[in-house]
């Protein structure tokens, strides 16, 4: 008795059948070498009152809009390092546009100009908005600073919520969206030895603080959650 394939057109279909299925990409790897081009939009303050500028001003001695300038530097760096996309300079833009614009004055030296008309736009954009915040530096008052180590207090304890979404620039459509939360202490004695790493300028003030790691969780959980919910067609850039 001849037995019957599992596959009518023979083992060299089969073979192909099954090798089709282990082959299957994720959508990770089907992107494999193409970006998507987003910018990061300015962060907002939507916490209860809209209060974390008078917040920030008596902790810190700051404004809300320094600390939302740096958490976006954070993100623009952290974005581009992924190597998943192409991320587009918009906070400093009214800087290339000058020196654009000194290039078609005629003052500038021949042949170094940059041309005019080539600035790229973006298929996303990333929306940010703080809605809670906590920076935990009730907790650190009443600590003892003993060769530049903080001892005793009670430990300091900080929390930010922010809501981030992707969203298509051409149809405005809200493609992703959702809550990110982080928070983080530092119990005992913290030397400020710690090889954390280095915060924009602006955000000096939180180094080696509850809140420097609060930033840099809800930062990265957010890079991530961006990775992962991109859809794969807008990955069309080398």
């Amino acid at each position: 008795m001849i037995k019957k394939s599992l596959c009518p057109a023979g083992p060299l279909v089969l073979l192909l059948c099954l090798g089709g299925f282990a082959g299957q990409q994720t959508p990770q790897e089907r992107t494999s070498g193409s970006k998507a081009r987003l910018f990061v939009a300015e962060f907002r303050d939507k916490s209860a009152g809209g209060s974390l500028d008078l917040l920030c001003m008596q902790q810190f001695n700051m404004s809300w809009k320094a600390i939302g300038e740096g958490m976006r530097d954070m993100m623009n760096t952290s974005l581009f390092k992924t190597d998943r996309f192409q991320v587009v300079e918009r906070d400093q833009l009214a800087e290339i546009v000058r020196e654009q614009d000194l290039a078609a004055s005629g003052r500038a030296q021949k042949g170094t100009e940059p041309p005019v008309g080539a600035i790229q736009t973006a298929d996303l954009m990333v929306l940010a908005s703080v809605t809670e915040f906590d920076s935990g530096e009730k907790a650190i008052k009443g600590t003892l600073n003993v060769g530049g180590i903080r001892i005793g207090g009670k430990a300091a304890k900080a929390h930010m919520a922010i809501d981030v979404r992707l969203v298509d620039v051409k149809t405005s459509q809200i493609l992703a969206a959702t809550t990110i939360e982080g928070s983080g202490s530092l119990v005992g004695v913290q030397s400020p030895q710690d090889p954390w790493g280095t915060l924009p300028p602006m955000l000096d003030a939180f180094s080696k603080t509850p809140l420097e790691k609060v930033l840099r969780s809800c930062i990265e959980k957010s890079v991530q959650y961006i990775c992962d919910h991109t859809p794969a067609e807008y990955f069309r850039y080398k």
